[in-house]
């Protein structure tokens, strides 16, 4: 096994070699660098959420492979109280050891299936990271065992394809969604990642609140708190629903036919407020962007981002566009998910009759 020595953000540790093992999934060790703006976002997330609570977090994340994520969470915040780290790999478990020493960071370490960990921690975590290789549903109900009311949950998703309707048996068994390809695949794939949660949250009794929800190359990504309560865990399957396309019409329906994609989550994908914060503090430009963008794009009630060839020839960009549609008094803004992308509080009809008066067929 080839290991080296490698820094990201205020940390050193060890992890197989990227050069060596271009593809992570065939590493020894699990370490995926492309991963290093999620836990730079995560950690502005977790320090943010630690203020507005007032106090430290007990933080587990059950899926540690090197373990890089819950050390940059104890050196880049003063949010965390108890650590605990875990893998289902001997080989993993070895050097998240070496890699907390080396920082200076105590945690309690185990070798164990994730769920199970999960549910033997009961009630004891503040915060649940899964950050699974892959999909994250294998692990979602045990999460919820082990979260108390009031806590964070934060979930990674890297089987984009799945959710994004390239394989819609899958997503139907592992997600409990009926999918098919739009034009804004993207925010269907975020609102089905958002359904499955919200419905598993809802089974333990928990309401999902979300607090930012994002895409990213090649993940989907979601951090929330989560409310105990029968009737706030009811209430929050209210904002859920079916969504049929007819000839670019976006129509939603709280019961779906055989045609309808969903459920999905149409409620709010993330607290403006809070993002914008994390933008003010983030250092680092590409994550500063992306936030900046996010606080505006959530700003924006309606779900749904339409592309700028949707309402015809355009023959102006996304910023101007949002810009015109302000002065007919539409709120309108940028989506993160598509550079020809925009979400705006309008239906699809109102739209396509600005698009003609600004006379840019």
């Amino acid at each position: 096994m080839s290991f080296v020595l490698l820094e990201e953000g205020k940390a050193r540790f060890w992890a197989p070699d990227p050069a060596k093992y271009a593809d992570p999934a065939n590493a020894p060790v699990f370490y995926n660098r492309y991963m290093a703006r999620n836990r730079y976002i995560s950690i502005l997330v977790l320090d943010a959420f630690s203020r507005i609570e007032g106090r430290k977090l007990d933080v587990c994340e059950p899926l540690s492979a090197t373990g890089i994520r819950g050390i940059r969470y104890a050196l880049e915040t003063n949010a965390v109280g108890r650590l605990v780290l875990n893998d289902i790999s001997k080989a993993a478990v070895e050097v998240i050891r070496k890699n907390l020493e080396l920082n200076g960071v105590s945690a309690e370490v185990y070798n164990e299936d994730a769920s199970i960990l999960l549910r033997r921690l009961r009630g004891e975590c503040d915060v649940v990271d899964l950050d699974p290789f892959g999909s994250p549903a294998p692990f979602v109900e045990s999460a919820f065992q082990a979260i108390r009311d009031g806590g964070l949950l934060c979930a990674t998703a890297t089987d984009t394809a799945v959710l994004v309707g390239n394989y819609r048996e899958k997503a139907l068994r592992r997600y409990g969604v009926r999918l098919s390809k739009t034009p804004f695949y993207v925010e269907v794939g975020l609102r089905a990642l958002l359904s499955f949660l919200a419905r598993a949250a809802a089974a333990n009794d928990f309401a999902l609140e979300p607090l930012i929800a994002y895409w990213e190359r090649h993940y989907f990504r979601f951090c929330g708190k989560v409310v105990r309560g029968a009737r706030d865990a009811s209430d929050s399957l209210r904002r859920l629903a079916y969504l049929e396309i007819r000839r670019g019409y976006r129509l939603v329906s709280r019961t779906g036919k055989p045609s309808s994609i969903g459920p999905l989550w149409v409620g709010e994908l993330g607290d403006a407020a809070f993002v914008s914060e994390l933008a003010d503090r983030a250092e680092e430009e590409g994550a500063r962007r992306l936030l900046s963008t996010l606080a505006l794009e959530y700003s924006v009630s309606r779900p749904w981002y339409y592309l700028t060839h949707e309402l015809g020839d355009l023959k102006i960009g996304v910023s101007e566009l949002v810009r015109r549609l302000g002065e007919y008094g539409i709120h309108a803004a940028p989506t993160h998910m598509s550079p020809q992308g925009f979400k705006a509080e309008a239906d699809y009809g109102e739209l396509l009759i600005l698009a003609q008066r600004l006379g840019r067929w």
